[in-house]
């Protein structure tokens, strides 16, 4: 899609507006969906880790004599912290690729105004500390 230039902005400054404006219309779109219809997206992903959730869970219990109740919970608790690193690595990776951080809060959830509340470390262009996805990473190596 081609727009005319804007005086004082360049064509590149350009192309990355227009694609953030499509970005957000198919993150508008895709929250507009039905519940059903948005869950179908991650329903085979859910049933893998649901089945993972079960796997570690009786390991627990055969290594700590933990209930099968609690090794689960203690079991997709792990997980879920591991995923929230993971979602906040892959907010920095969208932003680092050219997304908008407001672009990159919808897709999360977020508000675009609360998009540095919800992804701290898109704060700075500083080093960062490890994260627990980097531990986690590096345990598969």
């Amino acid at each position: 899609m081609s727009y005319p230039q804007a005086p004082g902005v360049s064509r590149h400054t350009m192309e990355r507006m227009s694609d953030n404006t499509s970005q957000r219309k198919a993150l508008q779109q895709l929250e507009s969906e039905s519940d059903y219809d948005r869950i179908t997206y991650y329903q085979k992903p859910f049933m893998v880790l649901w089945a993972a959730v079960q796997e570690a869970s009786s390991e627990l219990q055969d290594d700590y004599a933990l209930s099968p109740e609690l090794a689960q919970l203690w079991v997709a608790e792990q997980i879920r912290k591991v995923s929230d690193s993971l979602v906040d690595r892959l907010a920095e990776t969208a932003l680092a690729h050219g997304e908008s951080k407001s672009n990159v809060a919808r897709a999360a959830g977020a508000s675009p105004a609360n998009a540095l509340r919800r992804f701290p470390r898109l704060k700075t262009d500083g080093p960062h500390e490890r994260t627990l996805i980097d531990d986690v990473l590096d345990s598969l190596e």
